[in-house]
């Protein structure tokens, strides 16, 4: 770095800093706290590179993976899961010259480029796994003082995260600040270790400074020894960021490090250590040289006389054309190739309407995309003649909710909004909801002073002495029989004030034109403009779980990581709103006088459907609503069964409703479900292209209908909200299903909850980001399938197009590789597939037929 000279601005050395700091720390995504969970992908940044440069990017910088190692890849070959067409498929789409039929002359054998590459995907040693090439000075000659840093970064963070009394002394401080004033009376610490962060710089950036100038790197160098820093601890990392990036003013990552850097010139004595040997220095782009043990395995492969030097050189010149890297990405397109075509809605035979059928059904179902819901649809749709389609599960109402229970109001919208207007509950029947907040209330206080006494320093003993007779039947009573333990709750709740009938003020909070616009882009968006049954059902969704630190990681990710039963109770107010409706009407969407509007709850635990405002069902409808609640309960016992099956743990012959109920009141539970565990694809269209087909809840399936959109509008929000938010979804999966250690959050038994923030595994270390093994895995093995989204979207391809210019966002994505996007006008129409050179047909991805089964959990498990 050049360090600057006395007469340079400070303020221009620490905005320097700032911006190095910055530079470095885009290395990991912030980590949403537990509360809020949102599924993102850790290396979101790194989506700025193509896939295939991104793998060699985060392989030096994390040591991780973006894809299967190349035995497990060779693995699944032997077993059939990856096809060799399929590989020399992909083989072909990564490199030009294996398109060509050129054939080459090895000695006396003719081959071409492509079966070259195939032997050497097969047949070549492969190559180790990676490892981070980024390490800190106190790493690499010092590995004790790294460590002693490590325990002490964390402590001091599990501290300041989780508001410990002593850590709030300082109000105003921010975490350098803190840690200065503080960090000099830990005793563990050497007595010139707490002089010299005693003597520090009162700036976080000037203590930057301080300890590069001691190196004397140039700012290139520097920025790399900050990521080393960065690096050593992502998850305490990502949790600064994403605490800096929504407003909490006390932490930066730029303090962050400041402490980690003070503490590593404190402790470290040996100082003989150079940018090449701390791999600040990368080698430069070179081309890929083949080792002799590469060319002698393929050669051997081919059959050719590998001691002949010309036959040795033309092997070298084709097996340079792919590095450890590109192999890993042409593995990766031939696995998901597999997925694509399980996946895919059948090429229909003849052109099937899209509009509403001639009988009216019993109702619509308009459930969230999340994969979660496919099963219910399905289930839904052969139990009764009822229609579901697809939506955002916030139903197109950014809202900030305050619920009648108290608290402040939350943000229920993808976070890739900012709610405009903020709707409150409340209830006409004024004594009633107080003497229920009351009780509430007085539960909370209960609570606080629980955990107070629980988490003081002093009282836990006092407490186990004094509550210890009580607390231990109670918690043997909940282990052996969490169902009847709930039970007994709510049998004793209803003892207590009941919470009235509620109603929301969304037709208060928002004007009539706001009401219109969210009303019409809905229905448009999700192509339901005519044809409206008599009951239209939007379905929010959520998962009751019980002792779940990840409980947020469950429910709508579309709803900010809540339930998005208050969306639901938004929205159909609003579509039963008459002036709505009749300026509704006016924009061509006549919605019948008989049609209502209802609310409902999907719980993806149990299955169970409820309707959220009962009391507000009219006598006129009362009946539908009674045959629908029993269609309902139909389709719960029918998907409750399905998903038991592959649920670990479920007893043989056990009731699917009982065991699911179970599942949500047991404390011990790791598996309350499966969540999004398997989500591969993201398909847009109308749900005729999907109905009957088992999606095994692989997918994310957004309804459209291309003529309910004349100026293409609600597919640009599909493809620029949805579709992104799916993408961070996947990513997230197949992050925490690759690199476990790094990216996820490991084993739940293992969890310790630091407040709100995060979990370490056991006693301490680096905060674990991502999610639990349990959503991805069982015991060893791994359940999850890492594919990228594989996006199928039926749409007039000018509008695709179009958004392929505009959308920088989605254009990236695809372009560069991080999802897949294939396309069609009509359902008999193939499906192309847009590459490097535009829209091209995929003749290997045939049709599936329609009553053909997907692969479930359960049958991919069998085919490892």
């Amino acid at each position: 770095m050049t360090v600057p000279s006395l007469h340079d601005s400070v303020l221009e050395q620490r905005a320097a800093i700032r911006g190095m700091v910055a530079a470095a720390s885009r290395a990991i995504s912030p980590h949403y706290p537990l509360e809020t969970f949102i599924a993102r992908n850790p290396v979101a940044d790194y989506e700025r590179l193509s896939f295939e440069d991104a793998i060699r990017a985060v392989a030096a910088d994390h040591g991780a993976g973006l894809t299967f190692p190349e035995p497990v890849f060779r693995h699944l070959l032997g077993v059939g899961r990856i096809t060799a067409d399929d590989l020399r498929r992909a083989i072909a789409f990564h490199v030009a010259e294996a398109r060509s039929p050129r054939i080459l002359c090895c000695g006396e054998t003719e081959v071409t480029v492509g079966e070259l590459l195939l032997l050497d995907l097969c047949h070549a040693p492969v190559d180790a796994s990676p490892r981070p090439a980024l390490q800190t000075p106190a790493a690499l000659r010092a590995p004790k003082a790294h460590a002693r840093i490590d325990e002490h970064i964390g402590r001091w963070l599990s501290a300041a995260f989780a508001e410990a009394t002593w850590a709030r002394r300082g109000e105003g401080d921010g975490l350098w600040e803190a840690w200065r004033r503080l960090a000099p009376l830990d005793l563990r610490l050497l007595r010139r270790v707490r002089s010299g962060i005693r003597w520090s710089a009162t700036h976080p950036e000037d203590a930057i400074a301080d300890a590069l100038s001691q190196w004397g790197w140039d700012d290139a160098t520097a920025t790399q020894y900050l990521r080393a820093h960065v690096l050593a601890q992502p998850g305490w990392t990502a949790a600064v960021r994403h605490a800096a990036v929504t407003g909490d003013a006390r932490m930066s990552v730029t303090a962050l490090v400041a402490m980690r850097v003070t503490l590593e010139s404190l402790l470290l004595a040996d100082r003989d250590v150079s940018p090449e040997d701390l791999g600040y220095l990368g080698p430069a782009d070179a081309p890929a040289v083949p080792g002799d043990d590469r060319i002698e395995a393929v050669g051997r492969a081919a059959g050719v006389d590998v001691a002949d030097p010309v036959v040795r050189q033309a092997l070298a010149r084709v097996l340079s054309l792919v590095d450890p890297a590109s192999r890993r990405a042409i593995w990766q397109e031939a696995y998901e190739r597999g997925a694509a075509r399980r996946l895919a809605p059948a090429v229909a035979p003849v052109l099937r309407p899209v509009g509403p059928s001639a009988e009216r059904p019993l109702a619509q179902a308009v459930f969230c995309i999340d994969p979660r819901s496919e099963g219910i649809r399905r289930h839904l749709e052969t139990a009764a003649h009822v229609e579901t389609l697809g939506f955002a599960g916030f139903f197109a109402v950014p809202i900030s909710f305050r619920s009648a229970a108290g608290g402040p109001a939350v943000a229920s919208c993808p976070v890739l909004l900012t709610p405009r207007r903020t709707v409150t509950e409340s209830s006409s029947d004024r004594e009633p909801l107080a003497r229920w907040q009351q009780r509430l209330a007085g539960g909370h206080a209960l609570r606080d002073t629980f955990g107070r006494v629980k988490e003081s320093t002093i009282t836990p003993f006092a407490l186990a002495e004094t509550a210890g007779w009580l607390m231990g039947p109670a918690m043997a009573a909940r282990t052996v029989s969490p169902a009847g333990w709930r039970a007994l709750g709510e049998r004793l709740g209803r003892l207590l004030p009941t919470k009235p009938a509620t109603r929301l003020d969304a037709d208060v909070a928002m004007d009539l034109d706001e009401r219109v616009l969210y009303a019409e882009a809905a229905l448009r968006m999700m192509g339901l403009v005519e044809g409206f049954a008599r009951l239209v059902v939007l379905a929010g969704h959520g998962a009751e779980v019980t002792n779940n630190p990840y409980a947020s990681a469950l429910q709508c990710g579309a709803c900010g990581g809540h339930e998005g039963a208050p969306n639901a109770r938004a929205a159909a107010l609003v579509f039963n709103d008459p002036p709505t409706r009749t300026r509704l009407a006016e924009r061509g969407i006549r919605i019948p006088d008989d049609t209502l509007f209802v609310a409902a709850q999907h719980d993806t635990v149990t299955d169970a459907v409820r309707l959220l405002e009962p009391w507000a069902i009219p006598a006129t409808h009362a009946d539908d609503v009674e045959r629908l609640d029993a269609v309902f309960d139909r389709a719960r016992a029918g998907h409750a069964a399905e998903r038991l099956a592959v649920l670990p743990g479920a007893a043989a012959g056990a009731d699917p409703v009982r065991e699911t109920a179970r599942r949500r009141a047991d404390w011990a539970e790791v598996y309350p479900e499966w969540g999004l565990a398997g989500n591969a694809a993201f398909i847009v269209g109308p749900r005729s292209i999907t109905a009957g087909h088992d999606l095994g809840r692989r997918a994310f399936l957004h309804s459209y209908d291309a003529a309910a959109d004349p100026d293409g509008s609600g597919l640009e929000t599909i493809l620029t909200a949805p579709m992104i938010v799916a993408q961070w979804i996947n990513a997230q999966y197949a992050a925490s299903a690759l690199s476990p250690d790094r990216f996820g959050a490991g084993p739940k038994p293992l969890h310790n909850v630091v407040g709100t923030v995060g979990v370490l595994s056991g006693y301490g270390g680096d905060l674990r980001i991502g999610l639990p093994w349990q959503s991805v895995g069982v015991g060893c093995e791994l359940v999850h399938e890492p594919v990228r989204l594989q996006v199928f979207v039926q749409a007039p391809f000018v509008r695709l197009n179009h958004l392929l210019e505009s959308a920088e966002v989605v254009r990236d994505l695809v372009v560069k590789g991080w999802i897949t996007l294939r396309a069609r006008e009509h359902d008999t129409d193939r499906w192309l597939r847009f590459g490097p050179y535009g829209w091209v047909e995929e003749p290997d991805l045939a049709p599936v037929p329609a009553d053909t089964p997907a692969p479930t959990l359960e049958n991919l498990e069998a085919s490892r």
